[in-house]
């Protein structure tokens, strides 16, 4: 049985991101005092490597703490997440860039997957051009980080031996990235997840980085282990714990709310017994599952440094698995909230939205899967 979310983050943690979250949403973007906690507990640095100065913190600790992240605020453990995550690429930057970027305690790094720029070479250099969405924690980033195709000194693309168009990562200091405010969204709204843009923008080689293949720097598991299958999982894990969050919240409202025409509160109907301990059941089980898999996984990797094609099958179905259980536990007790949840400042309609924007992500979506069996295949 996995341990509840409560037992890994300090209560005064979460009341804290909790307290602060409804400012969070009115300003777009965390607040000083949930950014104070975070950088105190070195949570954006728990996957930089040790020798600097990171946690190098293995996968299954870390996503633990990330779903503690998500059940105590969803903003909260989405940024940390994202910029977690970008903050671990240090592991495959060539190390003086790496240091440059990543030595300050504060150091963070927002982005997008997404190849939606060029890079031109340049005598040694890159010229930066592009326009990229969706990097959460945007305004707190100190460093930003993306992908684009390549491109010779005539402009022209570059190709592999199998025609494909080339591309690459790049890191940018945030001076020099234009912020694009377009984050107007129903919830994970204190994300900043804004869009950003490059107009000829001059990085050295050393700035760029590959995340296709093992990094050739730092040899740590958490750098030799297929980067999507890292992304899958710490973007499901973010579902169950905005999920937990909601049951939590439901289960408190059982206690007090009486729906009109019933004479008794809704933890002694029937009707919604029923339907919380059904999808409680569902939701734990999978969840049990989850943790289990990941952690087989990681430790047969840490062993092996190897993921077979049966491992990655194993991956994406608990992932995928657990990201439609979260969301349908979410959906299935809802209308039983009554016109409580309706109201924008209460927990329950909170996650509500949070959680049904972060289901949008493509690495939690249904299309995911038909990806990977191109992938596989």
């Amino acid at each position: 049985m996995s341990m509840h979310p409560k037992e890994i983050l300090p209560e005064h943690i979460v009341q804290l991101f909790r307290a602060e979250a409804r400012e969070a949403e009115l300003q777009g973007a965390l607040t000083h005092k949930q950014l104070s906690i975070i950088y105190q507990q070195g949570y954006l640095r728990i996957w930089i490597p040790r020798d600097m100065g990171g946690a190098e913190m293995p996968l299954p600790d870390s996503i633990r703490l990330l779903e503690a992240l998500a059940w105590a605020e969803g903003s909260v453990g989405w940024v940390i997440n994202l910029g977690a995550g970008a903050n671990m690429f240090a592991g495959y930057m060539h190390p003086e860039a790496a240091y440059y970027f990543f030595n300050d305690e504060k150091a963070w790094a927002a982005g997008s997957g997404a190849i939606s720029g060029t890079a031109m070479q340049q005598r040694g250099k890159y010229r930066l051009n592009g326009h990229w969405k969706y990097a959460s924690g945007s305004v707190h980033a100190t460093v930003f980080t993306l992908n684009a195709y390549l491109l010779d000194e005539e402009q022209e693309p570059m190709y592999d031996i199998e025609g494909k168009e080339l591309f690459s990562s790049f890191a940018v200091p945030a001076d020099r990235v234009q912020l694009i405010p377009s984050w107007q969204v129903m919830g994970l709204q204190a994300t900043s997840s804004h869009d950003f843009k490059l107009n000829d923008v001059e990085v050295p080689e050393i700035y760029r980085f590959d995340l296709l293949h093992p990094s050739p720097y730092a040899s740590g598991s958490l750098y030799q282990f297929p980067f999507l299958r890292f992304a899958e999982i710490t973007t499901s894990v973010m579902l169950l714990g905005m999920a937990q969050h909601f049951l939590d919240e439901f289960k408190h409202l059982l206690i007090h709310k009486k729906p009109a025409g019933f004479d008794s509160v809704l933890g002694k109907i029937p009707a919604v017994v029923d339907a919380l301990d059904h999808a409680q059941e569902r939701f734990q089980e999978v969840r049990n599952r989850y943790f289990g898999t990941i952690e087989a996984t990681w430790h047969l990797f840490v062993q092996t440094h190897r993921l077979e094609e049966s491992d990655v099958g194993k991956i994406k179905k608990i992932t995928n698995e657990a990201a439609r259980v979260a969301l349908k536990l979410v959906e299935q007790l809802y209308p039983f909230c009554g016109m409580t949840a309706i109201y924008i400042d209460h927990p329950l309609n909170h996650i509500w939205r949070d959680i049904h924007v972060a289901s949008q992500h493509q690495l939690v979506s249904p299309l995911h899967v038909v990806d990977l069996g191109a992938e596989l295949s």
